[in-house]
């Protein structure tokens, strides 16, 4: 996987090469993908409490949602990740509820398969959508395909940040 920066502006227009940003192959849509960014400082503000922590990242966190190239190969692992979560946890809701009104060994089993899906959905993210990080004007684009960051290179020639 690769990195890449693209203009906020030109994101948020999906002014983009259309190169998909996950596969490489031709874009054929563009996909909105919200990207935040949040000042490192405010993680000092838990010594404060959880509140103020969680007050200063609402407030500073940086939004920039853009029109991102992906091709229809990942947009369907895309949407069959989420059917997958969603799936995942409404099967371990059932089985925690059943437990609840049933055994104990079924809560832990529903438990279990509560935090099996939380990780798979955690460490299964970065394989169908790019993360990014707004600095200023740029947007850095990570776990893209490194044929988009190269279409990227291109399109922005020496206008990009170092």
């Amino acid at each position: 996987m690769a990195r890449a920066a693209a203009t906020v502006e030109d994101l948020k227009e999906g002014r983009l090469p259309p190169v998909c940003a996950k596969t490489g192959e031709a874009a054929d849509d563009y996909v909105p993908i919200e990207f935040t960014s949040t000042p490192g400082w405010t993680w000092i503000l838990l010594l404060f409490g959880i509140i103020p922590f969680l007050i200063a990242r609402a407030f500073s966190t940086v939004r920039v949602v853009g029109l991102v190239p992906f091709s229809e190969v990942a947009r369907r692992r895309r949407r069959a990740f989420n059917w997958l979560c969603i799936g995942f946890l409404l099967v371990s809701v059932v089985v925690l509820v059943i437990g609840i009104r049933t055994d104990t060994a079924v809560v832990l089993t529903g438990v279990a398969m509560l935090v099996a899906t939380a990780l798979f959905a955690l460490l299964g993210v970065p394989f169908v959508v790019p993360f990014g990080q707004v600095v200023g004007d740029w947007v850095w684009l990570s776990l893209v395909d490194r044929r988009f960051a190269d279409a990227l290179d291109r399109w922005y020639g020496d206008n990009r940040p170092p």
